[in-house]
C-alpha cells in the first residue's frame, strides 16, 4: 500500500518563501512604509479639503445674507 507525502504542500511552501539580499528586502520595507504614510496624509488631505469646502459653503451663505441686510437697511 503507497502511501502519499505531502510534497505539494512543502513546494508550494518553498515557492513563497524566498532569500533575496537584503538591501532589496530593506528597500521593499522602506518602500510600503512611505506608501503606507502617503496613504494615511491622503486621507488627511481629503477630510481637510471637505471640511474647507463645507466652511466655504457657509461663509459663502453667510457672507450673501450680510450683502442682503445691508441693501434692505440701507
Amino acid at each position: 500500500m503507497a502511501t502519499k507525502k505531502p510534497i505539494a504542500n512543502a513546494v508550494a511552501k518553498d515557492a513563497e518563501q524566498f532569500d533575496m539580499p537584503s538591501r532589496v528586502k530593506d528597500w521593499i520595507d522602506r518602500a510600503g512604509s512611505i506608501m503606507s504614510k502617503q496613504k494615511s496624509e491622503i486621507e488627511d488631505l481629503k477630510k481637510e479639503n471637505k471640511e474647507l469646502k463645507s466652511y466655504r459653503a457657509w461663509a459663502e451663505k453667510r457672507i450673501l445674507q450680510m450683502d442682503t441686510y445691508d441693501k434692505e437697511n440701507g
